[in-house]
């Protein structure tokens, strides 16, 4: 008789976890460590250059953003340095939809990879030693995270 109550208990355990790994929304659209391998390249910058002035800088690492918060003026530039051993990929509030900044969702303003429409998204993650820059043109708060691991968390404020 304990033999099967030991054997309900594994069959409901199991039948739990296989829901929970079935339905986990951020699996659904989280990229994987393959994804992130064959798209490294850093997403172009927005509306810059590289060499242009920047108004913050905020390093991504191994323990996350640094400083977690900045702020700026409109029309300014944040550069995001990855000096990490894994993929940064930033991307507005809320995960994994990135809508926060404009309401266009990942699937919307990232087709193949390249942002296409200008939000703040980088798109694709960067390997380490690369940057991303994004100018803000919208005042407001702004809560960002890295898509890779969006557990790392950051604000700017734009004022």
């Amino acid at each position: 008789m304990n033999a099967k109550v030991i054997w309900a208990v594994l069959a409901i355990l199991i039948i739990g976890a296989i829901g929970w790994y079935a339905f986990s929304a951020e699996r659904a659209v989280a990229p994987t460590e393959a994804d992130a391998a064959a798209n490294t390249e850093p997403a172009p910058a927005e509306e810059t250059s590289g060499d242009e002035p920047f108004a913050a800088l905020i390093t991504y690492t191994d323990d996350g953003f640094s400083p977690a918060s900045v702020t700026v003026n409109r029309g300014e530039t944040v550069r995001f340095v990855n000096q990490s051993a894994r993929g940064m990929w930033v991307g507005s509030d809320d995960h994994p939809t990135h809508t926060q900044y404009d309401g266009t969702s990942t699937r919307e303003h990232c087709a193949d990879g390249t942002n296409t429409t200008g939000t703040f998204d980088q798109c694709r993650a960067a390997a380490t030693g690369e940057s991303w820059e994004y100018a803000f043109e919208k005042s407001g708060t702004f809560g960002f995270h890295n898509h890779m691991g969006a557990s790392n968390t950051g604000t700017v404020i734009v004022q």
